[in-house]
């Protein structure tokens, strides 16, 4: 789509490891010490899903706030150590939509849009994001533990 290109020219964008399309906007000068070391105090980044677009199951050592501006809802699907749940962004507030969402650290997570349009985000992280703190599941022990959500895994997964 030529409005999606436009946007992802528009705020600078490069393909993101998960999918998507991203870039970092905001890096706390302050830090905090972690016993898996130092971190910024917090981070975010803009982040845009095309139409057809994931972003694949995946869970961060911090926790992050998805915050939704405008395009197609997006539905994130959470996995916990025992349990499935999903919540859905959009601005259809009487539809239960939220407008923002805090994953808490160690959720296994992941997202995909709900209409044929494309979206635009951003996300926050607290303690900041490093690559260290990224981690991809193990696609068979979710599968072990979530039969009933089979299909929601084998398409988020890479």
């Amino acid at each position: 789509m030529e409005e999606d290109q436009r946007i992802i020219q528009h705020y600078n964008l490069e393909r993101h490891p998960e999918g998507g399309w991203f870039r970092r906007t905001y890096t706390s000068s302050d830090c905090v010490s972690l016993k898996r070391g130092d971190r910024h105090c917090g981070s975010s980044i803009i982040y845009f899903l095309k139409f057809g677009e994931k972003s694949c199951l995946h869970y961060l050592d911090s926790d992050e706030i998805w915050y939704f501006h405008f395009g197609s809802p997006v539905k994130i699907h959470l996995f916990s150590q025992t349990d499935y749940s999903s919540i859905t962004l959009g601005h259809s507030w009487s539809q239960g939509e939220l407008v923002q969402y805090a994953v808490k650290k160690g959720i296994v997570f992941g997202a995909e849009l709900l209409e044929g349009n494309s979206t635009l985000l951003s996300c926050s992280v607290s303690p900041g994001y490093v690559d260290e703190d990224f981690h991809w599941p193990s696609v068979s022990l979710l599968r072990s533990r979530f039969p009933e959500q089979k299909e929601i895994i084998k398409r988020l997964s890479f």
